[in-house]
């Protein structure tokens, strides 16, 4: 069940102003002196990791302290050494003040007495009232403290059974379970204070998980990410009730695509006889314990927030060169997949090159960035895991001796041993391999021998379409990219998924091999929890806004109207990077096609004048198009410097005012004569009238989308069943 909203009445600006202090002690474990409480892995680093991210999201705050026991600070988190800061805090803290207190470690409840022990360094199992921190003493140290607005953040190895746990998970004593216990006397303190609130790493019955991909604990890994502006509301604030919503569906998320990835990699192994499955994880959901509180604020937002961001790349080629499909595939897997992507065929470069493209595509290593907020020595600057995705189309080409090669442009041929020498060789920690080959029926022998190994993270999908529908596979491919729950994204055992159920009707089997069980693969990785938090692109890509369309476009010939362009209202400031890149780009597709986004970004780059990007585009153009690009753009430039009056302004305000309803039709519609295509052609479409600032009337929408209908008959028909 989703958290429900609490109440919020935001009553005071005092930490953002200064007038109040947030003071908090953050408490990790991962060493015990005690043989019998097992170490743990993270605790310790989940200590430093949140400290840093609670540094970084409390800058605005004039006023703060915070104290820090972990293993590795000069004050480790013995019993004296937290008892004795928690009584600092507590005595030195003023009314209007904010007090956090988070433990992460072992949790258990004594026998005798039913308290519930935290438990420190130094804390011995046989002496659990004397050696541990009490929960029932801490809570009494806060009730008696006058401070209003207090928080207790548990990420205990069980903080709803708070039992003890292995190293690697496992229960290694069973004690009286105390889940009742501590709800009764955690909501019995909430019920004291409307200002108190707490937050448990998971719910009773369950534990809480540690990924080693991730260096943390689950749950305080998305403590951090939250605090570091993925929690943030639309005004950049991060308060207790947004950071626990986000915490609670990031968790379950996790744990419900890594159960997915685990249950494909199950299914394998079924079908090959094997026995040695792979547990799945049981659920966390973390938990939250307020009555009636209002608004707790966290942190702000800050401008130099340090976003986790997976090092994307992508190799996309099409040795067919017959499908408009795979270009579409190609943009959702840029935008939507968001990998920087390299598209082939390219202008200007033989196919003889693509061997090395690919070889570029899958050796290279992003450099590390460290932001500004950083540190080398944070837990922030851990390199982040990289993703490759190498799609191929073409005809497969077998001989007798049982070596075989995909076909692509020229004749140019892959051989299979040569892509399983370059798959081996790559570092990458996760690859995607998708081969799109019609009428091959060798697949299963390119699967087999492409493989990796269980440990390394490798997806490999492969489908064969009919000849007669060569775009079959292609069009399921993009159909199942295209869904409209970004947020969440989609892992590649989601996407195998999809595909079987979108090509369950058909005759084209699909192969597909997974492999890999620390961490999620993701096809489509989530979006930010709230929409406007700041993503930070690869140095060298741009990211310009796209608006290409799917479908190929012959080069115009030499007395092609300019009807197209200047029939376009181009109200837009000249020095706009994204704009002017919009703009050129609309123009450029007219006149070379598909390939014009690629094209545009390798000459483009945001420091330059537009007019460079022009005198290069011509060097990679014949004469006739040369000629048109240099009319086309100067009345871009002639459009674009004019001053804008108020009228054009308003207008640069106005939106598509379209309904949802009457879109989903024109992609019904439009499916049936063009395939699943459509549904991306109404979305760019859309798009582009967002980024154009223009309002998009129905008739206008309707007769874009009747252009991509190739049968003038059949675009009459379109018309007619949504106009009329």
């Amino acid at each position: 069940m989703s958290p429900l909203s609490v109440g919020t009445s935001r009553s005071t600006h005092a930490l953002e102003t200064g007038e109040a202090k947030l003071w908090s002690l953050l408490i990790g474990v991962n060493s015990y002196q005690d043989d019998n409480l097992p170490s743990l892995r993270f605790s310790a680093f989940d200590c430093q990791g949140l400290g840093e991210a609670l540094t970084e999201a409390t800058q605005g705050f004039p006023r703060k302290e915070s104290i820090v026991h972990h293993d590795f600070t000069l004050r480790p988190p013995t019993l004296k050494a937290v008892r004795e800061s928690l009584l600092e805090i507590v005595a030195a803290a003023k009314p209007e003040d904010t007090i956090l207190l988070y433990f992460s470690g072992h949790g258990v409840l004594d026998r005798d007495s039913e308290q519930v022990i935290l438990c420190l360094a130094d804390t011995n199992k046989d002496d659990l009232l004397n050696t541990g921190l009490k929960l029932p003493e801490v809570l009494n140290l806060l009730g008696n403290s006058e401070v209003h607005r207090q928080m207790l953040w548990l990420d205990a190895c069980h903080s709803g059974d708070v039992t003890l746990r292995g190293a690697k998970g496992e229960a290694t004593s069973a004690v009286l379970n105390p889940t009742h216990r501590l709800e009764q006397v955690l909501r019995q303190r909430a019920a004291q204070s409307k200002g108190f609130y707490a937050l448990l790493s998971c719910d009773q019955k369950q534990r809480s998980w540690e990924f080693p991909e991730l260096k943390h604990g689950l749950f305080t890994y998305y403590l951090m990410q939250g605090l570091r502006g993925e929690a943030a509301d639309s005004q950049g604030i991060i308060e207790a009730d947004g950071l626990y919503k986000y915490v609670y569906h990031q968790t379950l998320q996790y744990i419900e695509k890594t159960n997915q990835q685990l249950r494909l990699i199950n299914q394998q192994k079924r079908s090959r006889g094997e026995s040695d499955l792979h547990p799945e994880y049981p659920p966390q959901t973390p938990k939250r314990i307020v009555e009636g509180v209002g608004e707790l604020v966290l942190g702000l937002k800050t401008n130099n927030i340090t976003t986790v961001v997976n090092h994307r790349r992508a190799i996309a080629i099409d040795g067919l060169s017959d499908s408009d499909t795979s270009f579409a595939l190609s943009e959702v897997l840029r935008e939507s997949g968001d990998f920087q992507l390299e598209y082939w065929p390219q202008p200007g470069k033989a196919w003889t090159e693509v061997r090395n493209a690919i070889q570029k595509s899958l050796r290279s290593q992003p450099q590390n960035t460290i932001f500004p907020s950083e540190s080398p020595n944070s837990s922030q600057s851990l390199k982040e895991t990289t993703t490759v995705l190498l799609y191929l189309r073409g005809k497969i080409e077998q001989i007798e001796d049982g070596e075989a090669w995909i076909v692509l442009g020229d004749n140019v041929k892959l051989s299979r041993s040569w892509l399983r020498q370059e798959l081996r060789r790559t570092e990458t920690a996760q690859q995607i391999v998708v081969l799109d080959c019609p009428g091959a029926t060798s697949l299963a022998d390119w699967i087999e021998e492409l493989k990796l190994g269980l440990v390394q993270g490798q997806c490999l999908i492969a489908a064969a379409s009919p000849n007669n529908q060569q775009k079959q596979f292609t069009q399921a491919l993009l159909a199942t990219l295209q869904a409209k729950e970004q947020q969440v994204g989609l892992s590649v055992a989601g996407w195998i998924t999809r595909l079987q159920q979108q090509l369950e009707n058909t005759d084209i089997p699909l192969h597909a091999w997974l492999s890999g069980v620390q961490g999620v693969i993701e096809i489509l990785p989530k979006t930010s929890f709230n929409p406007s938090v700041t993503k930070t692109s690869h140095p060298t890509e741009v990211k310009p806004n796209r608006s290409n369309s799917a479908h190929q476009h012959k080069p115009e010939s030499s007395n092609s109207s300019l009807a197209s362009v200047t029939d376009e209202k181009y109200c837009l400031p000249a020095d706009d990077f994204q704009q002017q890149y919009y703009q050129l780009e609309k123009i450029l597709i007219e006149l070379v096609g598909p390939i014009a986004p690629t094209l545009l970004r390798k000459i483009a780059s945001p420091g330059s004048n537009p007019q460079t990007w022009v005198d290069k585009l011509l060097e990679h153009l014949a004469p006739q198009q040369q000629s048109q690009l240099k009319q086309k753009s100067s009345l871009l430039q002639a459009t674009t410097s004019q001053p804008q009056t108020k009228s054009s302004i308003a207008t640069e305000k106005q939106t598509p005012t379209i309904p949802e309803s009457f879109l989903q039709q024109c992609e019904k519609a439009l499916a049936n004569y063009i395939g699943p295509i459509a549904t991306f052609l109404v979305q760019k479409t859309v798009k582009r009238a967002l980024k154009s600032h223009r309002q998009l009337s129905h008739t206008e929408l309707v007769e874009i989308l009747a252009a991509e209908i190739s049968d003038p008959f059949k675009a009459d028909e379109f018309r007619h069943k949504l106009l009329s």
